[in-house]
């Protein structure tokens, strides 16, 4: 039992590690993109693709959803490191953007997507991880 419980924050400390990896990088990318004079960048005060909640909203929502990804990352953390980078990448993405928020008054966006709407490295982050989360979900209702 001890030792399941020392692998498991092992575990979870490797992944804290990575997240904080993730979390830097998409922070320096921002940091470069708010400096450069080339680089055209958004201030994004909305959601996904840039739909507008009141922030009362926003926080209960952003707070759920993080808090699900966490419960879900924690029963798979006794299985293989790759089932858990998809949580990893999530929660890396959701809360590198909530930086955003709180530093910034807004998340900042840099590559344009379709004349619609803009993204940065946390939505690619938090986009592959739900697809992969998706993805594993389907092939594990397939099995049964």
């Amino acid at each position: 039992m001890f030792f399941d419980t020392q692998k498991k924050s092992h575990v979870v400390l490797g992944g804290i590690f990575l997240m904080g990896i993730f979390i830097v990088f998409d922070q320096i990318i921002k940091k470069i993109v708010l400096q450069s004079k080339t680089i055209e960048h958004l201030c994004n005060h909305g959601i996904a693709f840039g739909l507008v909640l009141p922030q009362q909203i926003f926080v209960v929502m952003w707070g759920l959803l993080i808090l699900c990804v966490v419960y879900f990352w924690w029963r798979h953390v006794t299985e293989s490191f790759l089932i858990q980078v998809p949580y990893i990448l999530i929660l890396s993405g959701g809360i590198s953007n909530a930086i955003d928020r709180f530093h910034y008054g807004c998340v900042v966006d840099y590559v344009p997507f379709l004349n619609i709407s803009s993204f940065n490295f946390a939505d690619t982050c938090i986009t592959v991880g739900a697809s992969i989360v998706f993805w594993m979900s389907f092939k594990n209702d397939k099995k049964d």
